[in-house]
């Protein structure tokens, strides 16, 4: 009698011990069968998700360029460089003698001093020249200098000039006791002579202090011939 008891446990063991397995793996096929339901699924997703998404554009400038301090320097295409007076450059020149009324040209190599310039730097340089005038162009009566036409390719000023505006050629005075004579522009000595001062008549040293406007060679060689007779 309990050897029958006994086979009726063990077999309700092994009933339900089959049953909770086959339940256990038929759970366990129904969710390895949605989680790769669900992983395909995402999948899907993601690749249609890919697909539609715009394609970036990477552009890359050809004219950046990195200098040795590490920063870039973009350079703009289209741009040209500023033209500037070069050697080869074609200089012509204009004479106007405003009291014979005539007018030459000359053609000629550009100066070294406006090689180089920019039509603003070569405005500028011509402003400057006539500010500090060299003796010959004040005694020649240099009455303007002017740029007419500029490019890279060729180039033209006119200088103008008066001999009748040039007020006086020399100017004599008397300096540390001596007469000395200075040139138009009261800065340059044209010639220190051995004269002095105090050998001269009174009504000339008068004279000597204010200082005294000579217009020509011929006018200051007769006065210093008049101070030495």
């Amino acid at each position: 009698m309990k050897l029958k008891k006994a086979y009726i446990y063990l077999l309700s063991f092994l009933t339900l011990s089959v049953f909770f397995s086959g339940c256990y793996y038929l759970s366990y096929q129904h969710a390895l069968r949605q989680f790769n339901k669900r992983a395909i699924e995402r999948s899907e997703e993601f690749a249609a998700l890919h697909e539609s998404a715009p394609t970036p554009i990477i552009s890359v400038d050809n004219n950046t360029e990195t200098d040795d301090m590490g920063t870039d320097e973009i350079v703009s295409a289209g741009v040209l460089p500023e033209p500037v007076i070069l050697p080869s450059t074609s200089y012509v020149l204009e004479i106007y003698d405003r009291k014979e009324g005539s007018l030459v040209d000359t053609e000629q190599n550009p100066p070294g001093d406006i090689v180089g310039l920019t039509r603003e730097e070569v405005e500028k340089y011509l402003d400057e020249y006539m500010r500090d005038l060299t003796l010959s162009e004040y005694n020649k009566g240099l009455l303007s200098y002017e740029l007419l036409s500029f490019s890279d390719k060729s180039v033209k000023f006119r200088k103008s000039y008066d001999a009748d505006m040039v007020p006086y050629r020399f100017y004599v005075v008397v300096k540390n006791g001596y007469v000395v004579v200075y040139n138009s522009d009261l800065k340059s000595v044209y010639d220190y002579t051995h004269i002095e001062a105090k050998d001269l008549p009174e009504e000339d040293r008068i004279a000597l202090s204010n200082g005294i406007y000579i217009d020509n060679i011929d006018d200051l060689y007769a006065l210093l011939e008049s101070y030495t007779s």
